[in-house]
């Protein structure tokens, strides 16, 4: 998938992730520290173990590339960020990976009077790849995990930090129903993402590469 030209407005997006941050608050709890609300459900097969380890390659649905609704350089910094949070790596450009991950993200739209049903959503569903194939896996899916955030205001970018960090904390488990789960804004986990991937489109922009690269388009 190509976003060349695209680095620096990518980076901006990223920041701007830090001020919607701020404007979420949520629950009843302690109000000095904002939550978000992050609606998650994860399956996983029988058997499968945590993917710490592992390398990785990221495939973008097609259905993102179509709707064009988010910027590819954005999810694979924040998506490959958070994966490698969990202690999973990218496979290098001309090895195969361990697996495929599938990656979908966009905005399912709610209504039109009440802006907060608006949900953000990012999926992320797993194969393995033992046919050591280098961008697509025709294996059964082993783990499938989706995260949404209702109420986004402005482009999805600025919520992949978020989604991403909590969808990484979840792969290769199983809630077994959607589950809401509350994070604190000051998450060390989604600091950790947000400055990876900035990094990481930081140093596409320079020409060199430290970071994963944009997914493919799913075959």
């Amino acid at each position: 998938m190509n976003h060349s030209g695209c680095n620096f407005s990518s980076r901006l997006w990223v920041w701007a992730a830090v001020a919607w941050a701020a404007s979420l608050q949520a629950g009843c709890g302690n109000f000095l520290v904002p939550k978000h609300r992050v609606s998650v459900d994860a399956i996983c097969a029988a058997g499968v173990t945590p993917p710490a380890g592992q390398s990785f390659r990221l495939v973008a649905r097609k259905s993102i590339l179509a709707q064009g609704q988010v910027n590819a350089g954005v999810i694979s910094a924040c998506v490959g960020a958070a994966l490698a949070h969990v202690g999973m790596f990218e496979a290098p450009a001309i090895a195969p990976p361990d697996m495929i991950i599938e990656v979908s993200c966009g905005q399912e739209a709610g209504s039109r009077i009440d802006p907060s049903s608006r949900e953000t959503y990012l999926e992320l569903s797993a194969r393995p790849n033992s046919a050591r194939a280098m961008e697509r896996s025709r294996e059964p899916e082993i783990w499938n995990v989706r995260v949404a955030v209702q109420g986004l205001v402005g482009r999805i970018e600025t919520a992949l930090p978020l989604l991403s960090a909590v969808a990484s904390s979840y792969v290769a488990m199983d809630t077994r129903f959607s589950i809401m789960i509350e994070v604190p804004q000051n998450n060390a986990s989604i600091t950790a993402v947000r400055e990876a991937a900035m990094k990481t489109l930081d140093a596409k922009a320079a020409g060199t590469s430290t970071g994963p690269g944009t997914p493919a388009a799913a075959k």
